[in-house]
């Protein structure tokens, strides 16, 4: 082999050992050893590499969102092999209905994954957190997660709050108009 990433590492009657640095997907594929007696004798091993996926991207939030408005965010992720795991979580609670695609990428050895979320935006998603995190063999069970906080507008909702439920002639009484929109 005749690449400056490898180096010969031991080599002795017994043991002939290398290292590869810097690996690369290229690197993956069948690896011989010789042994030049009469007759040769050969032993084969398969490198398989993995691919890292890129740090995962969520796209399609644009703030403000009205309620009722339907939001769909997209997170993806390239690189990866074999093909990246997608999980989408709201306040740390997964989210089951999602689409998955899985797409080859140019160097036909790798993929990018993408998965859509799509609901309808409600004043309750004001504030939430929304991950999407990926999981991958190479990540050595650490998951890559990228985050979205929502920002939901809503019409407000009134009411008239009163000091005394049963006021009796002569007394006072206070009467409070409230409302809880956003804006405010």
């Amino acid at each position: 082999l005749r690449d400056n990433r490898i180096e010969l590492v031991r080599a002795s009657w017994h043991e002939l050992s290398i290292s590869v640095s810097d690996v690369s997907l290229s690197d993956e594929g069948q690896y011989t050893c010789s042994l030049f007696t009469m007759p040769v004798k050969t032993s084969k091993a398969f490198l398989t590499v993995l691919g890292v996926p890129e740090k995962p991207q969520i796209t399609g939030f644009t703030s403000p969102v009205m309620e009722g408005e339907r939001m769909q965010l997209t997170c993806k992720t390239s690189g990866s092999k074999p093909a990246a795991d997608i999980r989408w979580f709201k306040n740390d609670k997964e989210v089951k209905d999602v689409k998955y695609l899985k797409e080859e990428d140019a160097n036909r050895k790798t993929f990018t994954v993408s998965s859509t979320l799509d609901f309808l935006a409600d004043r309750s998603d004001d504030g939430a957190v929304v991950s999407c995190r990926v999981d991958h063999e190479s990540l050595n069970s650490t998951p890559q997660i990228a985050m979205q906080v929502l920002e939901i507008h809503y019409t407000p909702l009134v009411k008239i709050i009163s000091s005394n439920s049963w006021p009796e002639e002569g007394q006072s009484i206070i009467l409070t108009c409230e409302s809880k929109g956003k804006p405010v």
